[in-house]
């Protein structure tokens, strides 16, 4: 079975639209996305520029958001983005917080895998960032997150600080930086990247060029 190693953070646009391409994209060919939400460890800042030793410019970044309203609106995906005042409120909160940023969320997806219900729970996040303007390092927007996937809210958030979970999450972080991953989202097949919500058909295009016939 052919797989993709998948990477993102629920609190970037580009991730969520360029998730929700690929998983249309993707409907009906046998292939396994490995899905591996990452976390910004607080020493490397919080944001994903950070974690890779870089900066986003101001200007970078509101073209950025124009770019997203675009491909939201051309491939009708239902997109709320926040101010960037919102925004930096937030961060004051993410650097405050005993948690880095997205690893509350990234240790709760891990907590769920095998039960079945970890891609809807992956939606979840996705939407109540991007349709429903939530934090989701926030734990009571994780808790509803969590209960309306169907999942055990209690059970899931146990086991989202176990030592398995806390090899898992750390274990995708070393494999994203392993693999040279230029931001969110980059998804890796056979040792190639392809990085952005613009690369999707590129993804597709090498998923079927190395289908069995």
């Amino acid at each position: 079975m052919i797989e993709i190693d998948s990477y993102t953070i629920y609190h970037s646009p580009n991730a969520y639209i360029g998730i929700t391409l690929l998983n249309r994209a993707l409907c009906g060919i046998p292939v396994v996305v490995k899905r591996r939400p990452i976390y910004i460890p607080k020493e490397r800042g919080i944001m994903v520029a950070d974690l890779l030793g870089s900066k986003e410019t101001p200007v970078q970044g509101s073209y950025h958001r124009e770019d997203c309203i675009r491909w939201a609106e051309k491939f009708g995906i239902e997109l709320h983005l926040i101010t960037r005042d919102l925004f930096q409120e937030r961060a004051k909160r993410w650097v405050a917080s005993s948690l880095n940023r997205e690893e509350l969320p990234a240790r709760v997806y891990y907590a769920a895998v095998g039960s079945g219900k970890e891609s809807l729970l992956d939606q979840a996040f996705f939407r109540a960032a991007w349709v429903d303007e939530m934090d989701v390092n926030e734990e009571e927007v994780v808790k509803h997150c969590i209960s309306s996937s169907g999942l055990d809210c209690e059970y899931i958030l146990n086991r989202a600080f176990t030592i398995e979970i806390t090899q898992m999450l750390n274990h995708s972080i070393d494999l994203f930086i392993k693999a040279a991953c230029p931001g969110v989202p980059t998804w890796v097949i056979e040792g190639e990247r392809f990085w952005g919500k613009d690369r999707v058909d590129w993804l597709v295009e090498k998923v079927r060029s190395i289908l069995p016939e």
